[in-house]
């Protein structure tokens, strides 16, 4: 992404002489943000690879939830530790390139664990419950708020967002931010109909589209507000489900539901799996959303 304001300056230079070769490179080339995006995936993939060990489960497999883990103490622990370091990750990344693309750095290192993780099949007969996800979920997403929060502080505004100097507008915590927030309930409408079956692909494209669409929709409710904590909406919507499911009973005896084609479609997609999905979704969609909500500018 170039510098708007090197526009009439390179305009001046062109101008006058023909430009020499290699004399006037930006710093911000597609190469250079290739470089990036790759070393920093590969850096936030072995940070939460770290986390496996902690994450093992009495079925043999990496636990998809914490509570699955038989540590699951010292499982939270790991996630928070290598959270943490992927944020710091992360937020450099939104520095050299911008914050958008920082939290999708920071979802693709979830997302190593989500697809190292077990299935619905291994929660649906293990030992943990949709109770037990909808607290994870919760605590995802104050991770998720936190790491947004520091991505966004240190990779500074994003370019093509103008300051209005409107605080219902500008603040992360703002009327327009809130309103986009709720382009979350359109997440778990896609994730439904996309979580068809119950394999981990699945439950990964699923929450992956769930959070693109918060991305895309909250773009268009919200064009010129910064999505600081855009990503934290779905988790939070998913985190109300699995309660619902949870406290309501309707998410009681999955075993059996899992055999006999009762199962509900949400909890084909385990926490760890939605947080990923949020973050890379949301990042994707309101990326994509850039040049059909572009927020308004001084028409030159």
């Amino acid at each position: 992404m170039t510098d708007p304001s090197s526009g009439s300056a390179a305009t001046a230079g062109t101008s006058s002489q023909p430009a020499k070769p290699g004399a006037d490179v930006s710093p911000d080339t597609p190469v250079r943000r290739l470089i990036v995006l790759v070393v920093s995936i590969a850096l936030a993939a072995i940070a939460f690879r770290a986390v496996q060990p902690f994450m093992g489960s009495s079925r043999g497999v990496v636990g998809p939830q914490v509570a699955d883990a038989e540590r699951p103490l010292l499982a939270g622990l790991a996630i928070v530790a290598a959270f943490g370091i992927t944020s710091a990750i992360a937020a450099l990344v939104g520095r050299l390139v911008n914050a958008v693309v920082g939290v999708f750095v920071l979802g693709c290192g979830v997302g190593y664990l989500a697809m190292r993780a077990g299935s619905s099949a291994d929660f649906a007969f293990g030992t943990s419950s949709p109770l037990a996800g909808g607290i994870e979920l919760l605590a995802w997403a104050a991770l998720a708020a936190a790491g947004s929060h520091l991505i966004f502080k240190v990779g500074g505004p994003l370019p093509d967002f103008p300051v209005t100097t409107e605080d219902e507008i500008d603040s992360p915590l703002g009327r327009s931010a809130r309103m986009s927030w709720v382009a979350a309930l359109a997440g778990l409408a896609v994730a439904w109909l996309a979580a068809a079956t119950a394999t981990k692909g699945q439950a990964l494209g699923a929450a992956t589209l769930a959070g693109f669409a918060t991305g895309a929709f909250g773009r268009m409710v919200a064009p010129r507000t910064p999505p600081v904590y855009l990503a934290v909406a779905p988790i939070a919507a998913f985190a109300v489900v699995f309660l619902f499911l949870g406290i309501t009973g309707a998410g009681d005896d999955l075993a059996t539901k899992f055999v006999e084609g009762g199962y509900p479609r949400f909890l084909r997609m385990m926490p760890v799996d939605i947080v990923a999905g949020a973050l890379c979704g949301t990042a994707l969609g309101f990326g994509f959303m850039r040049s059909f909500a572009a927020p308004a500018t001084d028409s030159r």
